[in-house]
């Protein structure tokens, strides 16, 4: 069974971009627009990885990530995926902080690999 990722992200180009590059590397990829639905979806299912954007409309990733139960905190792994330098700051099990503007696809691929433990890239 692949490895579930939710990408919570607003740009729906770069959710396309990312959802194809994911579902190219094995993984089964749900989007979410913003935190609000992000959450709705937590509800629905279990998820290996959170690829999470910060600035966004409605519920943004801050908040969204405020938002998480500090079970899901501690059990799924996220990579904040944004474009905002100071996000290191927003919490404990955030594996990662990749600057869009500095990293390819290849790069967020390679990085959710090795966050998710598979060592093969």
């Amino acid at each position: 069974m692949s490895k579930q990722i939710l990408v919570v992200e607003d740009n729906r180009q770069y959710q396309d971009i990312l959802k194809i590059a994911l579902e190219d590397a094995k993984y089964s990829v749900t989007l979410a627009g913003e935190g609000k639905s992000a959450l709705e979806k937590l509800k629905e299912r279990d998820f290996d990885l959170i690829l999470l954007d910060l600035l966004m409309p409605g519920m943004d990733g801050v908040s969204f990530y405020n938002n998480l139960t500090n079970k899901l905190k501690s059990r799924i792994p996220i990579i904040v995926l944004t474009n905002v330098t100071d996000a290191a700051a927003y919490g404990p099990n955030i594996k990662n902080v990749m600057i869009k503007a500095n990293v390819s696809i290849d790069d967020v691929i390679g990085e959710v690999k090795k966050v998710i433990g598979e060592t093969d890239y």
